[in-house]
């Protein structure tokens, strides 16, 4: 056992795990691999160096952007060099996606439920800013919108399957319904949200599933890795400790359509625009916490609580991160424009707003079809039939509930395309649709047997 296991505790830089993790962070490295990793892991902190400095040079321009019209010109994909540079990012800004009237229409409308309906349960509980509101018709029909569809089958084309025979499709979406948020300028840090990943934290090294779509990164070939293969993406568990407030739906890309215009450090999105490195140096970390030297048996798993369902790095216990150069404020936005960032991306919320307009956005990120999310599709569905809040939210304070408001939009006129209602499970998705790869095809088919379209 190493000289590292016989300290106290409170010299621990961060919690002290159950014995467990000893051997999970054991058998995570193969012996044939420790000396690769070594050195892979002290390339890594190298590159974060340089690219820490590179991020702080450019700020928010580091953050890539687009006009959708480029794309629809591009056959509805991002040009070459502009794809290989958002791989690298992990994040783009799809401007001008929607018209800024129809955008601004949206909040108005929005706003306007709100206000309607003021016993409506949100957060902070003083001042509501961040709604739980699933289906106002202006939510419904953003998300539904064909050029936001559009939007989201664009990104969506960065994935890619080892295996075409994969069950699997991105280019079909299956909707989640999230919130929205109109935050008013204040010095108050009370509505904050600090660095962190979504989708889990201990569960990353503790589920093979999950683990598998890092195992180059393990293996000391970081370099190697991909993080836009989803060969392992559909069958990661997110939630191993059963918290109930973990997401549902495999989300390849976060996003939010911005229904404001918004500047730089005025209460919006912050991002880590680099995703290769931070994530790799994330999943080694554990093993150099201490003193920068390989250690893996102290069960240290820096940011990664058991049980909380994000993984949360910070500067002392993650500095080779340099989240104080890194982390960069998005560019200033304006309605209809549409943000976008990989499920793996590290990301805050600016702690104050300190402009003079609300900042409002409307959550909608890409899930593609694949069989964990067709399983969140058809709960989804009946959410919608019955007005009630997606299981994702049921445990949250509600105050009043949409099915008791006679403006509610959980209403198929207010679903605004084919691929809208394909997507809340309300048509079959296309199995005869040409170019379709054998796993597209079987997903689709599945799908339609899981939503009662089909029999086989």
């Amino acid at each position: 056992m190493s000289q590292t296991t016989t300290q106290t505790q409170t010299s621990y830089p961060c919690e002290l795990l159950e014995q467990r993790f000893s051997k999970l962070k054991q058998s995570i490295i193969k012996p044939e691999d420790k000396a690769n990793l070594i050195e892979s892991y002290h390339r890594l902190t190298k590159a974060l160096e340089l690219e820490a400095d590179r991020i702080a040079k450019l700020g928010p321009k580091s953050i890539p952007e687009i006009d959708f019209a480029t794309i629809e010109s591009n056959g509805g994909a991002l040009p070459d060099g502009l794809a290989s540079l958002v791989q690298q990012t992990g994040c783009i800004i799809f401007r001008n996606v929607v018209p800024e009237e129809q955008a601004s229409k949206w909040e108005a409308d929005l706003r306007s439920y709100t206000k309607r309906h003021p016993k409506i349960a949100g957060f902070p509980k003083h001042d509501p800013q961040n709604f739980s509101l699933f289906w106002t018709p202006a939510q419904v029909q953003i998300r539904s919108h064909p050029r936001v569809m559009k939007a989201m089958q664009a990104v969506s084309k960065l994935w890619h399957l080892s295996d075409d025979g994969i069950p699997f499709d991105m280019s079909s979406q299956v909707l989640y319904a999230d919130r929205f948020r109109i935050r008013h300028p204040s010095l108050d840090s009370e509505y904050t949200l600090n660095a962190h990943q979504d989708s889990g934290a201990i569960e990353r090294w503790e589920d093979p599933d999950y683990r598998a779509c890092y195992q180059k990164i393990f293996e000391g070939k970081w370099e190697d890795y991909d993080p836009w293969n989803a060969d392992h993406r559909s069958e990661a568990k997110t939630d191993l400790y059963k918290s109930g407030k973990s997401c549902s739906a495999f989300r390849s890309l976060q996003g939010w359509i911005s229904l404001s215009h918004t500047g730089t450090g005025e209460g919006t999105l912050r991002l880590v625009p680099e995703l290769k490195l931070s994530t790799a140096y994330q999943l080694l970390r554990p093993y150099f916490v201490l003193d920068e030297t390989f250690d893996d048996v102290t069960p240290l798993f820096p940011g990664a609580t058991p049980g909380r369902l994000q993984f949360l790095p910070t500067q002392e216990l993650h500095p080779h991160l340099a989240l104080e150069k890194s982390m960069v404020g998005i560019p200033p936005v304006k309605p209809g424009d549409y943000v976008f960032w990989h499920c793996d991306l590290i990301h805050e919320v600016d702690k104050f707003h300190p402009g003079t307009r609300d900042s409002s956005v409307s959550y909608n990120g890409c899930v593609p079809l694949c069989p964990y999310n067709v399983r969140n599709l058809v709960s989804l569905r009946q959410s919608f039939m019955d007005v009630l809040p997606p299981k994702d939210f049921e445990k949250y304070e509600h105050g009043e509930l949409e099915k008791d408001h006679d403006d509610h939009g959980a209403r198929r006129e207010n679903i605004l395309s084919i691929e809208g209602l394909r997507a809340l499970g309300f048509e079959p998705f296309d199995v005869e649709e040409a170019g379709l790869t054998s796993g597209q095809r079987e997903m689709r088919r599945m799908a339609n047997v899981e939503l009662g379209f089909a029999t086989s």
